[in-house]
């Protein structure tokens, strides 16, 4: 029996753990007390990671798709041949542009799957380049290049420090922490009120964190309506740090033209808040000793998530909160992702545009909602063949019906999956990676916004199952077999007609010894390496939080300031004017919920994480389900003008009137026993894809404030998806 200092790869927060290994099995997973960031917490899901090792519907083995839709195993030979054969074929007939690869969230944790799915999609030139990232975070994407001069570069809330905090559209208590892992982040939050600082909260449900704090109700889709309302009080009133924004930015004189239209009455209409709490926030944030402005995935569904994202980081700028004790930081990863990406060329924005539907790309990838579209549509380029790791897109994706019948239209389609999942089952391929724990790695994206850096890398602890291989490795064997090495790297397709083929570690091994923590190839004692971190029992703490008065050298900009001024935000003002936000047909407003023991769709397999009664319920305020005839734990239909859904409903004060939400990623197919069987509606049944609905600047799909109507079960909604009112 050993204990192995881990780190957990399921959610953001990466939270240290402690597992004990008995006769090659985890027998037991602890929070590990000694890391640096998570300080001894841990959540359900990274204490139970062990139940997927040894999950009876695991797949172990290459599956092989048979004419009648049942699935075979076979051998990796004969699966990555066939694979190799049927790509070259598409190949010969239209193009290595014809071919695609996709990824899902589990590939953050997973470097090199993630490396090399870049990789083969760099190696083909494809623009058929798909990520989650294009359902809830591409606007950050954009934002970070726009702004900072860098993708990758995204302040993070200094907690630790802060005074006030406005929390927009996030649930840190459940999420612990998105784009911002914050170690222990409910205890950290704790803290701004012990100092005598405030905590609001604006949600359109009083969530687990909405719950602890000050909360302010919003509609969902109106984030953007009350930040640029914010905005303008602070600059009606002249209560910018002139001092701040002379010194960091460029451009910020046209800032009062872009709200100059916000009309504060208007706002509040839209949003449900009242103008004197818009005013009152503003003026508390401007007056702030040290104020974080954070937001995540509710702001991030919207219409205009660009444009919210925009308008949070030009709060926090306007009000002297970026680059400062208590503010918004730079966070310190131990691998320079933005010099490794700049590197290899692979950040940016809007270089090319899709085939179909003209979407800017962002950090050379296609929104996902346009991957249908580029299959069924014909012509130079046409999506026929796709490989995609860790990624249930049939579920996860907007529009999800049109997804599937999407993969079924292709030529080939191969996933990288553990479960025989609603996406894995339409392809000719599944094949069975390593999971966590059987495999060695780093925190990928976990590390890219630390609150306290720190640096880990651990080796495998136990055998991998059956007959399973490393992501990378199922990549390098397709890719051999048609010529290519998966990686953007210069000079790398030479060296493979050579014959040599770099494992994932040398490059990232290389880049992290080169950051401003490495070890400079033992020039610097006390930096890092793999090998030191391999060698090392846990994390290692590097520093004790993020530096400031670090602006210049943390942006990428010419000049070394933050560029406020782009037609990119002026347009999505007007447009955000130009949109009706009423649907009189659907006048309830539909928003995601997350939940504590979900993550996204892939842990809906482990019995401990599913038991208590989970399911899907569709949350409405009791005088909506009143005026409905709706009763709690009733059986309703939720339509939308895309789609229809059957689900339960729970009747709560909880949300706001006017407002549903809905936890995502139920209704499960395939051949997870467990996720299956826990039934519910998808909830991306109900939510578009067409290129109109898009966010216009980031690509990213419309998930929240969508127009629904509920109905008792016994109603009939017709087949166009307008339901009949009660």
């Amino acid at each position: 029996m050993a204990d192995h200092k881990i780190w957990c790869g399921v959610c953001e927060a990466t939270c240290g753990l402690v597992a004990t290994v008995e006769d090659d099995r985890v027998t037991k997973i602890r929070p590990d007390d000694s890391h640096p960031n998570s300080e001894g917490f841990a959540c359900p899901k990274g204490i139970l990671y062990p139940a997927i090792l040894e999950d009876p519907d695991r797949l172990t083995a290459p599956m092989q798709r048979q004419p009648v839709g049942t699935f075979t195993a076979v051998s990796w030979d004969v699966a990555l041949d066939d694979i190799g054969r049927r790509l070259n074929g598409v190949i010969d007939a239209t193009g290595r542009e014809s071919v695609g690869v996709a990824l899902g969230n589990p590939t953050g944790w997973n470097y090199g799957a993630f490396l090399f799915a870049f990789g083969m999609a760099a190696a083909l030139k494809t623009k058929h380049f798909f990520t989650a990232g294009s359902v809830d975070i591409n606007n950050y994407w954009v934002v970070g290049e726009l702004l900072y001069g860098h993708n990758l570069v995204n302040p993070i809330p200094d907690f630790d420090r802060a005074t006030f905090a406005l929390i927009i559209g996030a649930n840190p208590v459940v999420s612990h922490g998105s784009m911002a892992t914050i170690g222990n982040i409910r205890h950290r939050m704790n803290g701004i009120v012990e100092r005598g600082g405030r905590i609001v909260v604006v949600d359109p449900r009083r969530s687990e964190t909405a719950g602890l704090y000050e909360h302010v109700p919003v509609r969902p889709d109106s984030d953007a309506w009350l930040l640029a309302a914010m905005l303008k009080v602070i600059l009606d009133e002249n209560l910018e740090d002139r001092a701040a924004i002379g010194q960091q930015t460029t451009g910020a004189h046209t800032l009062r033209a872009l709200v100059a239209d916000v009309d504060l009455d208007f706002a509040a209409e839209e949003t449900g808040i009242d103008r004197t709490t818009i005013e009152t926030l503003a003026r508390d944030l401007a007056a702030a000793d040290a104020a974080v402005v954070y937001g995540r995935a509710g702001a991030s569904l919207s219409r205009f998530s660009t444009l919210t994202k925009y308008l949070l980081d030009v709060l926090g700028i306007v009000t002297g909160n970026l680059d400062r004790p208590g503010g918004m930081v730079f966070p310190q990863p131990f691998l320079d992702a933005e010099k490794f990406t700049k590197l290899m060329k692979l950040n940016g924005y809007d270089r090319w545009r899709t085939r179909v539907d003209g979407i800017p790309e962002v950090l050379g990838t296609s929104p996902l909602a346009t991957l249908p579209r580029e299959v069924l549509t014909p012509g130079k380029g046409q999506l026929r063949a796709l490989v995609a790791v860790s990624t249930n897109m049939a579920t996860t994706s907007p529009a999800s019906g049109e997804m599937e019948r999407a993969l079924a239209d292709l030529e080939l389609f191969v996933s990288l999956d553990p479960y025989l999942t609603e996406t894995s089952r339409l392809a000719d391929y599944v094949l069975p990676p390593t999971m966590l724990l059987e495999r060695e790695g780093f925190p990928l994206f976990g590390q890219l916004h630390y609150g306290v850096p720190n640096a880990s890398w651990t080796d495998a602890i136990v055998t991998p199952r059956g007959d399973v291989r490393d992501d990378w490795r199922i990549f390098d064997d397709i890719c051999r077999r048609i010529g290519l090495v998966p990686s953007p790297a210069p000079g790398a397709q030479l060296m493979g007609r050579l014959g040599i083929r770099l494992p994932p570690w040398v490059g990232v091994d290389l880049f992290m010894r080169v950051s401003p923590d490495g070890d400079l190839f033992g020039l610097r004692r006390r930096g890092i390496s793999r090998k030191k971190l391999l060698r090392h029992d846990g994390a290692i703490k590097l520093h004790d939080r993020p530096a400031t008065g670090v602006l210049r050298k943390k942006v990428h900009t010419k000049d070394k300031r933050v560029h406020l001024e782009h037609p990119v935000f002026t347009s999505e003002m007007a447009r955000l004017h130009a949109t009706p936000s009423a649907d009189a047909e659907h006048p309830l407003r539909l928003f995601t919920i997350r939940e504590l023991r979900s993550q996204n769709s892939w842990l809906h397999n482990v019995p401990k994480l599913m038991s208590g009664g989970r399911g899907c319920r569709l949350r409405i305020h009791p005088d909506d389900a009143a005026a409905r005839g709706i009763e709690d734990g009733m059986a309703i239909a939720v339509a939308s003008r895309w789609g229809r859904i059957e689900v339960e409903a729970r009747v709560t004060d909880e949300v706001m009137p006017g407002s549903v939400g809905l936890n995502q990623h139920w209704g499960h197919k395939g051949g997870w026993k467990v996720a299956v069987a826990a039934g519910g509606g998808r909830y991306n049944d109900l939510v578009p894809n067409d290129s109109a609905t898009l966010d216009v600047a980031s690509g990213n799909a419309w998930l929240n404030g969508i127009g629904v109507e509920a109905v008792p079960i016994e109603v009939p909604v017709p087949a166009d998806g307008a339901a009949v009112p009660a």
